[in-house]
């Protein structure tokens, strides 16, 4: 029997490392349940793929009498389910738990769509846009049906409007909610805006419409360092996105975002996307927008990322530096030394 168990439970990891090897963009908490000759596999999983092929190879399982599958699958779609959100807050704190004292680990701003994968009693375990997952409170959360969640993002009941940093005033003057960067809303044809729960009012500050972003936010490495010196001066917050607090990965993905682009949300994520390139001597040879990433231990997890403004000045956001400024990885600050002793490779993403 203990060889048996062993046997499952090796099948079980070796699903896991296949399908699901990073708990950050997916969910996989499988374990057995043991009944003298019988086994049932118990436990959650949002990886379709993941559940066809544990189904597929417990199978070939000889060592058990009885084998049961009996992993839920996610998003937990029961009958009057929606599974489907788009955030009403300004800001939407990702937590690690289901609980208020759990670690932040992202955020996503008003407007945006998630997608629901379960729930433990007022606490919604969601997917965002980049496939990162976390908890968030459905205190900051509406929602809705597929069609209508779909139909606020591409703009079906109106013309969506992004921000760069702005707010809404209601009709008796007074401010009803600030929009961060990134921020969607819909505009309505007598210039009002409307939230995602309903609400309207005049926008004021820096909004602009979506269908613009590509004109005036292009997929180029010059316009993204002109952008990210509007972020100079941002307080750094692990877990942050936005210009109020915002982490190394939270700031170059916000920026690749608005320029058309979409990372992965961590700094070691992100440092297995775009084309590895040659720094040059003295970083000479990095072009406006190819991105640095560092690692505190030789040889390990990649931990933190900048982006090149040209050559070897950079721009990021760093606990080094209290939040968003500018660097020269040749400079001869205690920092910037630390920055060249813990650089690991620079990549090209645009």
């Amino acid at each position: 029997m203990r060889s048996a168990v062993d046997e499952t439970t090796a099948l079980v990891e070796a699903v896991r490392e296949e399908f699901a090897p990073d708990p950050r963009i997916a969910v996989f908490e499988v374990s057995l349940e043991v009944d003298g000759d019988a086994v049932a596999l118990v436990g959650v999983t949002s990886e379709a793929s993941a559940a066809d092929e544990l189904r597929l190879r417990i199978a070939g399982l000889t060592g058990w009498r009885e084998v049961r599958d009996e992993v839920q699958r996610l998003p937990d779609t029961g009958p009057e389910e929606m599974v489907h959100a788009l955030v009403t807050s300004a800001v939407a704190p990702m937590l690690s738990g289901p609980a208020v004292r759990e670690t932040q680990i992202s955020q996503t701003v008003l407007g945006n769509r998630l997608v629901v994968l379960r729930r433990v009693g007022r606490w919604l375990q969601c997917r965002a846009y980049d496939g990162y997952i976390g908890w968030i409170h459905a205190g900051y959360l509406a929602l809705q049906h597929e069609h209508e969640a779909r139909s606020w993002e591409v703009g079906g009941a109106g013309e969506p409007w992004i921000s760069l940093g702005s707010e809404v005033i209601g009709h008796d003057g007074e401010r009803i909610i600030f929009l961060p960067w990134g921020a969607r809303v819909i505009r309505e044809p007598d210039g009002l805006v409307r939230l995602p729960d309903g609400r309207m009012g005049v926008p004021h500050g820096d909004i602009f419409p979506a269908a613009l972003r590509p004109i005036s936010f292009p997929a180029a490495g010059e316009a993204m360092c002109e952008t990210a010196s509007r972020w100079l001066g941002a307080p750094y917050l692990w877990g942050g996105v936005t210009m109020g607090g915002v982490d190394c990965s939270g700031f170059v993905q916000a920026l690749h975002r608005l320029h058309g682009t979409t990372l992965p949300r961590d700094s070691d994520q992100q440092s297995r996307s775009g084309a590895q390139i040659d720094p040059g001597e003295e970083f000479s040879q990095l072009r406006a927008g190819d991105l640095l990433f560092f690692a505190e231990d030789s040889g390990g997890r990649v931990t933190h990322v900048t982006m090149s403004t040209g050559g070897s000045q950079i721009i990021h956001s760093s606990l080094g530096n209290g939040g968003v400024a500018r660097n020269d990885m040749m400079g001869r600050r205690n920092y910037e030394r630390e920055l060249r002793r813990i650089f690991v490779c620079a990549r090209r993403m645009i």
